[in-house]
């Protein structure tokens, strides 16, 4: 278990910077004038506290002589053997409330692994070095730098965080293991330890989601100002959309009154599930950001009202760097979870799949079908919140609905 200890030198470390709340990183585009020249991934992550050490237990110590000597070192023996063996163990906290509580654990419990279905994440990349990621096969594209293997270039790992939720198999096991997983290295850490990448590179690494990679579900656990445009990602999402492809995008992590009132984009493209996050509570977490309704053409309609629903998403542990396990809160960690309860749901029902010829319907029903399935929240505005959006991602439930209302148009 040494290989797996945290280092002294990341305990006790806080929240990571952003501009107006140092525990979030925050997202603009470079296009509008009087923004940050970036755009930048809205993500949270902190590191965990260190395990605690347990002692293991001791033989006890025989003192007896005399006509005892042949019993006294047997003892002997046996205690000798004993405190051979670690006099301390290391244990990890988990978070597997948050597969339990979506759902995802009782999917798992169908048989249902994710096989067959092809999932891409745009992120800082990923580190399969992680114990619990060595057996995973991925493919990675560098659209930072130029390597060839798989980087993560986070200083917070976050890809690997994600990647970790998704397809983890060791203390953390993943949402849905055995998909077919590509990653985009499109994001990375600047010089105040942000992660922000380039709008056109992220749009890119989007684009070659679904046009050479097949993905069926692209994972974004990134977003930009909605009031500022976010134009060329925007349009990538559109596109993906159109060809079949599902789309899940985190919501942001603006929430509070700091709330600007829209969710991220590319969240906020009508046919992408955007998403909240709650904590272990089962209440909305406090930075999930609101939506707004209002287009230009009229308000949003069900099931494309923003944000359409919440997953776990608070004090999530996943795969970290160095062999370690980090804790993080935020609606990446929660756009994860909806990922992989998709893809155990289209391994179930493969003629949701996309196809050439499959368009935006069956996306519209797999919608249809979480409005329908969502849990409701305590204090929740019905039909649709701006906060907690249709509900909390119940995963069994979503199945079910699909299932009662196929085939697609």
């Amino acid at each position: 278990m040494a290989g797996k200890g945290i280092p002294e030198e990341l305990d006790g470390i806080g929240y990571l910077p952003e501009p107006s709340d140092h525990r979030i990183l925050s997202a603009v585009d470079p296009s509008i004038s009087g923004w940050q020249e970036d755009f930048r991934s809205k993500v949270i992550g902190w590191e965990p506290h260190k395990p605690p050490l347990t002692q293991a237990p001791r033989g006890r110590q025989n003192r007896t002589i005399g006509v005892w000597v042949v019993l006294a070192i047997f003892i002997a023996l046996f205690l000798l053997l004993d405190y051979q063996q670690p006099i301390t163990k290391l244990t990890y906290p988990d978070s597997e409330w948050a597969w339990e509580d979506s759902g995802i654990r009782e999917l798992q419990n169908s048989n249902l692994s994710g096989q067959g279905v092809n999932v891409c994440i745009v992120d800082t990349g990923v580190d399969i070095s992680h114990p619990d990621l060595q057996t995973v096969q991925i493919h990675f594209k560098d659209f930072v730098g130029t390597s060839m293997t798989a980087v993560d270039y986070g200083d917070s790992n976050h890809g690997t965080m994600m990647v970790g939720i998704l397809v983890a198999d060791g203390h953390i096991s993943g949402a849905a293991p055995n998909v077919t997983l590509s990653v985009a290295a499109a994001l990375q850490s600047d010089t105040d330890g942000e992660n922000s990448g380039d709008e056109e590179t992220v749009a890119a690494a989007i684009d070659w989601c679904w046009q050479e990679q097949d993905a069926d579900i692209i994972s974004l656990s990134l977003g930009g100002d909605a009031m500022s445009g976010g134009k060329s990602t925007y349009s990538a999402v559109e596109r993906a959309l159109a060809a079949g492809t599902y789309v899940i995008a985190a919501a942001g992590n603006d929430g509070g009154s700091d709330d600007d009132g829209y969710v991220a984009t590319p969240a906020n493209v009508p046919l992408a599930i955007a998403v909240g996050a709650v904590n272990e509570d089962g209440r909305l977490w406090n930075a999930s950001s609101q939506g707004n309704q209002q287009l230009d053409s009229g308000l949003r309609l069900s099931p494309n009202e923003k944000p359409e629903v919440v997953a776990p998403g608070v004090e999530i542990i996943s795969t970290g760097r160095d062999n370690t396990y980090f804790r993080s809160s935020g609606t990446s960690d929660a756009t994860v979870f909806v990922t992989g309860a998709l893809a155990l749901i289209l391994e179930q029902h493969n003629e949701l799949l996309p196809s050439q010829s499959s368009g935006s319907s069956c996306i519209e029903l797999v919608k249809d079908a979480l409005v329908n399935s969502s849990a409701h929240l305590i204090g929740q505005v019905m039909p649709h919140d701006d906060g907690a959006g249709y509900g909390a991602l119940d995963s069994s439930a979503w199945l079910a609905e699909i299932s009662a209302t196929l085939p697609c148009d």
